[in-house]
């Protein structure tokens, strides 16, 4: 199953209409009960997935494995590796060390700043195609990493990728234990990936923060069809990689 594939797979509408449709298939085989249990199956699902409330309880089964930490309390490592993708850091007054679980920290390369300055690791490994992981490596060296503590993999277009090709880089420097820097409702993909490839591996999730009120609520909402779709992409995510042997 390819990217595109599964991506639209995981999105409540063309779930609903998947169930609708066997519906209309139980009505042309004259299996009425069955017809009507699909339909009303469609909607009780579109409508489950629309509701701010449920949609973050997709996300927490997501990361509920990964608590959050403040970068100093993480053990030391032989690399600090930042997956590209979720928001660009606002670097400024709040990204010194000893923010905590500040804006900054919240993001990917935020996060790896952190644990740079915390001397977790020697070198920061920044992994991602289109351009990411060159763009995170221009930030974290304004911030004053020095340049020889970066290295940058630009060629992975996803997860495996990101594994795969860091992972030689890393065995080429002798370097195995890692500190995983990616947003939190991904880590158990990414995790699998890079101990797949034989790395010990420490997560170090980037949280981001959310409408603590807005996510409580049961009632419908457009925007929250997007979230949860976006959660059951990485549901599916995950059982792909899983079945193809990459995590």
């Amino acid at each position: 199953m390819n990217q595109a594939l599964y991506l639209t797979a995981s999105h409540p509408a063309a779930q609903a209409m998947l169930l609708a449709a066997f519906g209309l298939f139980g009505l042309c085989l004259r299996r009425y009960r069955t017809a009507a249990v699909f339909c009303a199956l469609g909607g009780l699902w579109i409508t489950l997935c629309a509701m701010p409330a449920f949609a973050g309880l997709l996300k927490l089964g997501l990361e509920n494995q990964y608590p959050r930490y403040e970068a100093a309390t993480y053990p030391t490592a032989d690399a600090i590796v930042v997956l590209g993708g979720g928001d660009s850091p606002s670097f400024g007054a709040s990204s010194h060390v000893g923010t905590g679980t500040s804006s900054v920290q919240a993001t990917r390369a935020g996060l790896g700043l952190e644990l740079y300055r915390e001397s977790k690791a020697p070198i920061v490994l920044l992994s991602g195609g289109d351009g990411e992981a060159v763009d995170m490596a221009h930030q974290l060296e304004q911030q004053g990493v020095l340049a020889q503590s970066l290295k940058v993999e630009s060629t992975s277009v996803n997860t495996y990728q990101n594994a795969l090709y860091s992972a030689a880089i890393l065995r080429h420097e002798g370097r195995n234990r890692i500190l995983l820097v990616t947003s939190s409702w991904t880590m158990s993909r990414a995790a699998a990936c890079f101990r797949r490839q034989g790395l010990e591996v420490i997560p170090a999730p980037a949280f981001d923060r959310e409408n603590t009120r807005r996510a409580l609520s049961w009632q419908p909402q457009r925007a929250s069809l997007a979230q949860s779709g976006r959660w059951l992409h990485e549901y599916i995510g995950l059982l792909v990689y899983k079945l193809r042997g990459w995590a």
